[in-house]
């Protein structure tokens, strides 16, 4: 004789419902972010200058530290309402996303630094990592027209 489990209540499970687990900003859903190295010496401040001398291109660092470049695009799945319309059937990266950090659920900022022009993120190196700077002058990676006028 087979034994019969018991019948949970519908609302012991999450609804795949996603107005009731994601907020419908769409936030998440309007660009692409890629990891990237910390600009951290020469080769890689130059590495997120070349990014940051694309219009449109960002970079920002998370609140873990890690770097990633930004590239704003719209999902085609992003409906009117700012709900995912392939919810269901997302892909991983969509069902991994940690709401704790979303910008639809905290009024913190999602990252740590941003920088969306090369001349933000000059003047922070400059600031923030002076011998950095230095080296990179001397490297001559970064542009006259961004260094402080003495």
């Amino acid at each position: 004789m087979k034994s019969s489990l018991p019948t949970l209540p519908a609302s012991a499970f999450p609804s795949p419902d996603p107005s009731e687990i994601c907020p419908p900003c769409g936030s998440c859903c309007q660009y692409v972010s890629l990891g990237m190295e910390s600009p951290d010496n020469v080769k890689y401040v130059a590495m997120a200058l070349w990014f940051l001398y694309h219009e449109g291109i960002g970079i920002y660092q998370a609140h873990d530290d890690d770097w990633y470049m930004i590239v704003p695009a719209d999902c085609e799945h992003l409906l009117p309402t700012g709900f995912c319309g392939i919810y269901e059937n997302r892909p991983f990266v969509c069902r991994d996303y940690d709401l704790s950090g979303c910008e639809g659920t905290t009024t913190e900022p999602s990252e740590k630094l941003k920088f969306m022009e090369a001349k933000r993120f000059i003047s922070w190196l400059r600031k923030s990592r002076p011998d950095l700077y230095g080296r990179c002058l001397e490297k001559g990676i970064i542009p006259e027209v961004y260094r402080p006028k003495e």
